[in-house]
């Protein structure tokens, strides 16, 4: 992302987002730009060879650091994360840098906040783009945890949410937080069904961060430049604020939050494309 321009600006939450846009000059301007938002537990850098494939686009790039990750502010007040509010702070980026359409694209959790985006502000959105999650309209009924695992026990033969009681347990930050290398592999391991052993596995993050435990890793988690990067921004930060993302989500704060979009804007009403890799573990 070299040929795009560090930025920051201070949103009316009194909140600091750091963001990457390129050169206005280069861009048309009767042309949506390109806002990439990334999800957990990466940050803009994550698009970084997707944007270096993009050979002189016609419009802008927009890329931000969301909050809670690297350069933007890490409020450690769960209602922070709200959608509505990250969804005024992504505008208030928008309207400093005077841009008046996006093609959003999201992925993980990044992609739940950009199809709020599109519904809180359909205005500004040309077409909805989602990398891994698929678009769930706002819903009448409060998020359960136990109901959604054991929901997805009985259809996929376990439960694809089964880590979220530890990403939201009070302690659960800190363990990563002391775990780092260990968590690296977690997240990334290349055993057969590493994925779903860690992530569906009862109390098996914890146990494998606590263990002796190793695990080959796949060849991309390898590579210094990925690795490095993750040990440098949670060697000075912490997960408290990405893991807030799934306590906002697991405390319905974010139901409660949705009850405020009007009906009409449930519908996407733009051009929309759904991406899911095939080895994906498909949830957040």
């Amino acid at each position: 992302m070299a040929q795009l321009e560090k930025k920051t600006v201070e949103t009316k939450r009194s909140l600091t987002y750091t963001y990457y846009i390129s050169p206005k000059s280069k861009a048309d301007s009767s042309k949506p730009a390109l806002f990439f938002i990334h999800g957990f537990p990466d940050n803009a850098r994550m698009w970084s060879e997707v944007i270096d494939q993009l050979s002189d686009p016609p419009c802008q790039i927009i890329v931000p650091d969301c909050l809670g990750y690297a350069g933007t502010s890490k409020p450690t007040d769960v209602s922070m994360y709200k959608w509505s509010g990250q969804c005024v702070d992504l505008l208030e980026i928008l309207q400093a840098e005077d841009i008046k359409k996006v093609i959003i694209i999201g992925h993980d959790w990044g992609a739940m906040l950009a199809q709020r985006f599109y519904n809180r502000h359909p205005e500004m959105v040309s077409g909805v783009i989602l990398c891994n999650i698929s678009y769930r309209p706002p819903s009448g009924e409060q998020f359960d945890l136990d109901d959604f695992n054991a929901i997805t026990k009985e259809r996929f033969g376990y439960p694809l949410y089964q880590y979220w009681y530890f990403f939201t347990s009070p302690d659960g930050y800190q363990i990563i937080d002391n775990n780092l290398e260990r968590f690296w592999e977690v997240l990334h391991g290349a055993e057969p069904d590493w994925m779903k052993k860690m992530f569906a596995g009862k109390d098996a993050m914890t146990t494998y961060m606590s263990g002796n435990e190793r695990v080959p890793l796949k060849s991309y988690a390898k590579e210094p430049k990925w690795r490095d990067d993750f040990m440098h921004r949670f060697s000075k930060d912490s997960f408290q604020g990405p893991t807030n993302w799934y306590k906002a989500h697991s405390s319905n704060v974010q139901w409660e939050d949705d009850k405020s979009i009007p009906k009409e804007n449930h519908v996407v009403n733009v051009p929309f494309f759904h991406w899911v890799h095939r080895r994906q573990r498909g949830s957040n």
